[in-house]
């Protein structure tokens, strides 16, 4: 129960939700109750989906300027899980839509995914260009919804599978080679999509799930690459980040070419 100056009720709070929408309190007042929403930025938001209280006008404002506050303390403590094995809150993934009005990112975009097929090709030499283009699509859309670079996606992706999508070792699973017994909880909760094994041996749903553990990984390693490349490796292992770091330059030379192929110094 929460118990306010000339009013008291029961607040039911719902689940724990990360999303990417914008930060703020939303509210809407219908006949004989409150429904309330607080959004907590990248982290999420806090439901209230049947908040019924008898206050006047005066205790409806003081009851908002308690959530505000409410919001800003968990927006400050509130740190997602990131750990091997530990929960994931589920993700809403939002995919950006490309402008067509900016004719260069979608040349940039298509260069990007030129390199990402090359080097799929040339690590699997009996992967064909198609199936290795919907690969390179799928690296392209991970990296815009989680923030991680294309080539880093890929370059990992060579060096755990060989870009072999039902690869298998004795834990670890498809292309991105995810441990399925840690992150099985936090997967099926942050992806619709994932619920079985099998679900995650898809190529796309593989890709976003090995690039949601990667970004974390990352985040927490304060952005470093060696780091972030050790914990999702789950030990230091000098060679695994050199051989990674190095196919990630190469692709980085790669488009250097293609762009001054293409003739466009604007490409960026």
């Amino acid at each position: 129960m929460i118990h306010l100056r000339g009013c008291s009720g029961k607040l039911r709070i719902g689940d724990l939700e990360p999303g990417l929408g914008k930060t703020g309190l939303r509210k809407t007042l219908p006949p004989g109750g409150l429904d309330i929403k607080l959004f907590l930025g990248t982290l999420g938001y806090i439901e209230y989906p049947e908040v019924r209280l008898l206050m006047s006008r005066s205790s409806q404002t003081a009851f908002l300027v308690f959530l505000a506050l409410l919001w800003s303390f968990f927006s400050i403590v509130t740190v997602p899980a990131f750990a091997e094995g530990e929960r994931y809150d589920r993700l809403e993934v939002i995919v950006p839509v490309q402008s067509e009005e900016d004719p260069e990112k979608d040349v940039l975009s298509d260069l990007k995914a030129d390199v990402i097929v090359s080097a799929f090709t040339r690590a699997n030499r009996s992967l064909d260009s198609s199936t290795a283009s919907n690969y390179a699509s799928h690296v392209l859309e991970a990296s815009g919804a989680f923030g991680v670079h294309p080539f880093m996606i890929a370059s990992i992706i060579i060096r755990e599978s060989t870009v072999r999508q039902n690869a298998r070792s004795r834990y670890a699973y498809g292309l991105m080679q995810i441990n399925w017994k840690a992150h099985r909880k936090g997967l099926t909760k942050a992806f619709s999509t994932i619920r079985t094994l099998d679900d995650l041996l898809q190529p796309r749903n593989n890709i976003f799930a090995g690039t949601y553990i990667f970004s974390w990984y990352l985040r927490s390693s304060d952005g470093d690459m060696d780091k972030a490349l050790s914990k999702y490796l789950g030990r230091n292992g000098r060679k695994y980040i050199s051989r990674v770091m190095s196919d990630y330059r190469d692709m980085i030379k790669q488009l250097e070419k293609r762009k001054d192929r293409f003739g466009s110094e604007t490409v960026r």
